[in-house]
């Protein structure tokens, strides 16, 4: 131990560093909850004041469980889109309340876990639900997406295969779902595709940042098929030299983490992003959501 001045040293971590550390993380948290007021009152035009403004917006507020069991979670990325949703969702519904069971104030997002109190538009009995959402950030006022999956029934996501692996369900889910991820990364840092996608249902739904063609916005992956041209793409552009967890939570219902990605192009520039994403498994305890976004290259 060592002193300085009349204070103990012990942790001594720059000042400056957690400073700055805070006062992001405070900013998207304080940023998500303006909008979840927002649709607490429901107006369309104060939802939309929420939005930063004038960037490639990021939104899945619209997934849906079919008869079969396949899942469509849409990308959603313009003002005029994010606006006719809106109008869609809270036409129908009121919502009333938000009780954060799990809330991650990243320094660019904001991660949740919710009970949501609401009511059918016109209708007086209360319904409570559960969600996760992230919700990315930026420097400016406002956010930049709401990334949406709520809690179905594990029994009806994904068809129904002969033979598949036994439904897991509470404890033995989550450490599934760790096991799982942690072989996901080890694909990323293997720069191997079948091995990030060795978890993956045939019908994964991934909605992730393209960082093949840069363009800031999500690209919707809608198979394993797809997912895997995508990487052979990123792979063939890029070599991953480092992947590290920073947040990590799993429930048996789904897994969401913060990675940190460093690479280099093919012309040996160093570069690295974050990734915040939430992986959702189906009956056969295969990933069938991945919803997340990442930062800007740098």
């Amino acid at each position: 131990m060592r002193t300085e001045g009349k204070f103990m040293r012990v942790i001594d971590v720059d000042p400056k560093l957690l400073r700055d550390y805070a006062m992001a993380s405070i900013h998207s948290g304080e940023e998500a909850w303006i909008h979840m007021e927002a649709e607490f009152v429901g107006d369309i035009d104060g939802l939309m004041k929420t939005l930063v403004p004038g960037v490639p917006y990021a939104y899945t507020i619209v997934p849906q469980v079919k008869e079969d069991g396949s899942v469509t979670s849409p990308v959603i990325s313009t003002y005029e889109e994010i606006r006719e949703c809106y109008k869609f969702v809270r036409g129908r519904s009121d919502l009333l309340s938000n009780e954060p069971l799990v809330d991650i104030r990243g320094s660019w997002y904001n991660f949740a876990e919710g009970v949501n109190r609401g009511r059918a538009r016109g209708q007086d009995k209360v319904t409570e639900s559960y969600t996760i959402a992230i919700f990315p950030g930026s420097t400016a006022k406002g956010i930049t997406g709401e990334l949406v999956w709520a809690k179905y029934p594990k029994e009806i996501l994904g068809p129904r295969i002969d033979g598949e692996d036994e439904m897991l369900m509470g404890e033995p889910a989550r450490r599934h779902l760790l096991a799982q991820h942690k072989d996901y990364l080890d694909g990323w840092r293997a720069n191997d595709p079948e091995a990030i996608l060795a978890h993956m249902h045939d019908g994964v739904q991934a909605n992730i940042r393209d960082y093949v063609n840069d363009t800031g916005t999500l690209i919707g992956l809608e198979s394993k098929d797809d997912y895997r041209t995508y990487l052979k793409a990123f792979f063939g552009k890029y070599e991953v030299t480092k992947v590290d967890y920073l947040h990590r939570v799993m429930q048996e219902w789904y897994l969401f983490a913060e990675i940190r990605v460093e690479m280099r192009d093919r012309d040996g520039k160093e570069l690295a992003f974050n990734s915040a994403d939430y992986f959702v498994p189906a009956r056969n305890n295969q990933i069938i959501i991945q919803t997340g976004h990442g930062t800007d290259l740098a």
